[in-house]
């Protein structure tokens, strides 16, 4: 398995970062390696179909090929692509949906900034001394990779070793399992830690924090001020969100229509739509991403149990679909009847999968992918799909 292979060339990228090629006739995945690579692997995993290998030698590299910025990639687990130029990563997005979708020239809006993007960030705590140690997971899926620095968030070393140097001092004891989120909002840095079973015994309120949360089962204490709710979800790419959600207004047209919005999270796209005369209804799960509205109807509840009962009353002429990575469920898609389907990915397989299964009653319209995660495989795509001529699309 350790055996040496001859000169290769790397002929791509798949989605998830690995590069491509084929060694004694097996699909053989590189991890970090670029387009266009000629080096010669080492076999560290053999599977049926497949295998996978690490770079032993660089004989000559890819034209997009760069140097990471951060001393801890190919160790973290946040970063797959800090590797390749950002044309480079751009372009390799475009063929992860391109590829998915079986189409040609699919446009990606470019991230306007491609480091310190990210507005918060969680790391893993575990049980050092008296108090804690941080760390992102590892690219092994097990070890704690403690950051220096961490470019997608802050490039400052002082921050990181301050925050080291003062987890020591939050009491472990009682705590089995402990998390913490550090958000960027106007210029100051706010804190969220969740433990489990309880609440540390002493709350810390850190110097360079303009605020500190503590959440455990039950309960959930604050330190200092937080304007918001630090347990909630929040956009971590706000110029590259801003244009996806627009993209999303614009695609629904200035038509008043009736609109379904499903796995609608904290309602952004809902608030947006009704502001522009649309009549909304959003649906989701988690009830506490949802906001109280006078002017949205929101529904806390699983999509498979409220579409078939909200579409005996309402008949959208849009229903817009942000399903999680696995995709829409078999139940649902017989319930999706409307004249138009914007469905927002952040899967391009199951996001073709679905298409393909909505295919008797939909056709694709246009596609537009957007990149959300500048440094990481991971990409955002929405589609418009029509309702197909002639189809008469009845009530349940």
């Amino acid at each position: 398995m350790s055996k040496t292979s001859k000169l290769k060339r790397i002929e791509k990228l798949i989605f998830g970062g690995n590069g491509i090629t084929r060694i004694d006739g097996y699909v053989t995945f590189v991890p970090f390696s670029a387009p266009g690579d000629e080096a010669t692997l080492k076999v560290t995993q053999k599977k049926k179909n497949y295998q996978i290998a690490i770079i032993d030698t660089l004989f000559k590299e890819g034209a997009e090929r760069v140097e990471p910025k951060c001393p801890h990639y190919t160790k973290c687990g946040g970063c797959q692509l800090q590797h390749l130029s950002y044309q480079g990563q751009l372009s390799a997005k475009q063929n992860f949906v391109q590829e998915a979708l079986r189409i040609d020239d699919i446009p990606i809006t470019p991230s306007p900034i491609q480091w310190n993007y990210r507005s918060h960030i969680r790391l893993n705590l575990a049980k050092e001394k008296e108090g804690f140690k941080m760390g992102y997971i590892g690219w092994d899926n097990s070890s704690l990779i403690e950051p220096s620095i961490c470019p997608l968030f802050s490039e400052d070393p002082t921050f990181f070793s301050a925050l080291k140097e003062a987890l020591l001092l939050v009491p472990h004891e009682g705590i089995k399992s402990a998390s913490l989120r550090i958000f960027k909002h106007n210029g100051t840095i706010i804190l969220a830690f969740s433990t489990f079973p309880k609440l540390p015994k002493k709350l810390i309120k850190f110097p360079f924090a303009k605020g500190v949360a503590y959440k455990s089962p039950g309960k959930e204490k604050h330190l200092g001020k937080i304007p918001f709710s630090p347990y909630g979800f929040m956009q971590n790419n706000q110029p590259v969100a801003e244009i996806m959600y627009q993209t999303i207004v614009d695609w629904a047209g200035t038509e008043p229509k009736k609109i379904l919005d499903l796995y609608c999270g904290t309602g952004i796209t809902s608030t947006l739509l009704a502001h522009k005369g649309h009549e909304v209804i959003g649906v989701e799960a988690n009830r506490s991403l949802l906001p109280s509205s006078k002017e949205i109807r929101f529904i806390c509840s699983s999509v498979e149990t409220a579409l078939p009962k909200l579409l005996k009353t309402f008949h959208p002429d849009l229903i817009i679909v942000n399903p999680p990575k696995a995709g829409l469920s078999k139940e649902i898609l017989p319930f999706l009847k409307s004249e138009e389907i914007l469905y927002l990915s952040c899967m391009p397989s199951t996001l073709a999968r679905d298409i393909d299964r909505l295919g008797s009653r939909y056709s694709l319209d246009k596609v537009q992918a957007f990149d959300m995660f500048p440094q990481t495989t991971h990409v955002e795509t929405l589609a418009k799909l029509r309702q197909k001529k002639n189809l008469k699309l009845t009530s349940t």
